[in-house]
């Protein structure tokens, strides 16, 4: 099967997933008198829920570029590659919802244990999806191997911060998502 009906539906539902994310971001429909104070109040509650958003919105930007990157680097696919990204993307169109349940309930455990594990699961999968294209003939004859190994070493980096967000949460819930801020340094690291 051609690569590009993967890339196709892996950029559509990567832009839905990453516009839905804003639907939890509603104009506060506020019943008192109004002044500065009462709508600065009410943009204030919203800060959780633009946080999530913020934080989601970057982590799926940086999945979409770590797949992008390692689709450039093949040919074609089979059906158990097909599925990996299937099973990838199932937990990409959860992201929504977990995020907008973290932005909501971020000072609940469960509620941060769910995001998590989203990312979790969208990191390991994507790390299954290297690891098969790294043991396969779909590479092109030119392949950036450097480019493939980055991308398995990025894969591994969100994995291990997923799992201390996943530990934080039982401790910190809400601020043990700001482990995922890591992600930024660590990448740098990993291109040079």
């Amino acid at each position: 099967m051609s690569k590009n009906r993967i890339e196709t539906l892996v950029d559509g539902i990567f832009a839905i997933a990453m516009t839905l994310l804003v639907l939890d971001l509603a104009v506060p429909n506020l019943n008192v008198p109004l002044s500065n104070m009462v709508i600065q109040h009410a943009l204030y509650g919203l800060l959780p829920s633009f946080i999530s958003l913020v934080v989601s919105f970057v982590l799926l930007a940086m999945f979409w570029n770590i797949h992008h990157r390692i689709y450039s680097q093949i040919k074609s696919v089979n059906t158990t590659l097909l599925w990996v990204n299937m099973i990838w993307l199932l937990f990409i169109v959860l992201v929504p919802f977990s995020a907008s349940l973290n932005g909501n309930y971020g000072d609940f455990t469960i509620s941060d244990i769910i995001f998590n594990i989203n990312m979790m699961g969208i990191a390991v999968v994507l790390f299954l999806n290297v690891y098969i294209i790294n043991r396969s003939d779909f590479l092109h004859e030119n392949a950036d191997m450097a480019q493939l190994k980055s991308s398995e070493k990025s894969t591994l980096i969100f994995i291990a911060i997923a799992l201390a967000a996943l530990l934080l949460a039982f401790i910190a819930p809400r601020w043990g998502n700001l482990v995922y801020l890591l992600i930024f340094p660590l990448e740098m690291l990993i291109d040079r």
